[in-house]
């Protein structure tokens, strides 16, 4: 609940660790997690929502509480959590299905798209990762030229939100739209909107986002 003292220490303590400029309280932190019997995808949820209270601080245009470099040094304590974190990942199985996915233009942030590839990939999907800051004209070439069951597209920031609605046009203009399920996630990104520009799904996490696309390999087959 918003205001609730506990859940604002427990942001309070995964942003400090985020922030932390030599990465040692990340790896300590996830392996007290490990040792106390915590799965690693409930270990990037709660990284991930330390990611979007720094997010939200950076966005925030009346009192903005962190910065670039803030940015950076998150996305680098992360990406050492994900390093650690990936190899205790379920083996893979048989391959479910084939996900183009990127971040869209304007936006460079990389780590929600990565868990979620990371995601992907330990439960039996194929991926193809096409990166950040990827051009409408990118993301409609990937479609084309791999003929992909998912395409996932991810926004952290609010101003990017109008290049996911122009992927869902390019779509269409290239008579792909009908071919490629469609779901979209990411910090600023709400059922609301992926309604609004006729995304086939929302991902509220990394764990739903999954599910949706489980479900949409079901309706396939």
């Amino acid at each position: 609940m918003a205001g609730d003292p506990h859940i604002e220490a427990t942001l309070s303590h995964l942003v400090d660790m985020l922030l932390d400029f030599k990465g040692t309280k990340i790896r300590d932190y996830c392996q007290s997690k490990l040792d106390s019997g915590a799965e690693p995808f409930a270990i990037f949820g709660e990284l991930q929502a330390g990611l979007e209270e720094i997010g939200k601080g950076y966005e925030d245009q009346g009192f903005r509480r962190y910065f670039n470099s803030d940015l950076i040094v998150s996305g680098r304590n992360m990406k050492r959590a994900i390093d650690m974190l990936q190899p205790l990942l379920p083996p893979k199985k048989d391959g479910k299905g084939l996900v183009v996915i990127g971040t869209v233009a304007g936006d460079v942030h990389d780590i929600g798209k990565t868990i979620f590839a990371v995601t992907l990939e330990s439960d039996g999907f194929f991926v193809i990762d096409t990166g950040v800051d990827v051009p409408c004209a990118k993301f409609i070439a990937a479609v084309r030229e791999n003929t992909p069951d998912i395409l996932a597209m991810s926004s952290l920031l609010t101003t990017t939100l109008p290049a996911m609605k122009e992927v869902m046009k390019g779509l269409t203009d290239a008579g792909l739209r009908d071919t490629v399920r469609v779901i979209v996630g990411g910090h600023a990104v709400t059922g609301e909107f992926a309604r609004s520009i006729g995304a086939d799904a929302y991902g509220r996490d990394c764990i739903d986002a999954l599910r949706k696309c489980r479900d949409f390999m079901q309706e396939k087959a």
